[in-house]
């Protein structure tokens, strides 16, 4: 069994014993004059004297578990095999570069040219002042 799932079930059984331990010491030490009535507080406060740093290890534990899995991750990644690579031969690109070695594409651009004119005499007609008028 993890050392955790013991911590977690005998924690209850440890804090009940501190109760009692604490109940008993402030009804049996003696010149110590505790009334009956806050023995129930006593043995309150020392449960919780053993459930807080059971609660706090608990805590630490699942933190380090997960520390542990994210190192546990990362070296499966880093061990992972590489991607390989598929090699292209350089003929099988047919069609995409001209007999220059320009992108073919290129060539469809210069048809935008006519849009570019027609762009700036667009620009040209709103810049122009308007006339004052009165």
């Amino acid at each position: 069994m993890p050392l955790n799932r013991v911590v977690a079930l005998a924690t209850p059984l440890f804090a009940a014993a501190a109760g009692w331990v604490a109940t008993w010491l402030a009804d049996n030490v003696p010149g110590v004059n505790i009334p009956q009535s806050a023995l129930e507080e006593i043995f309150i406060a020392g449960a919780l004297v053993a459930l807080a740093p059971a609660a706090q290890w608990l805590h630490g534990w699942q933190k380090w578990e997960g520390r542990q899995a994210e190192t546990q991750q990362a070296l499966e990644i880093a061990n992972a095999a590489p991607p390989t690579l598929i090699a292209v031969e350089a003929d099988t690109a047919v069609g995409i570069f001209d007999e220059s070695g320009e992108f073919d594409e290129l060539d469809e651009l210069d048809a935008l040219d006519d849009l570019d004119d027609l762009d700036e005499e667009l620009l040209a007609e709103e810049e122009a002042p308007a006339p004052a008028g009165g």
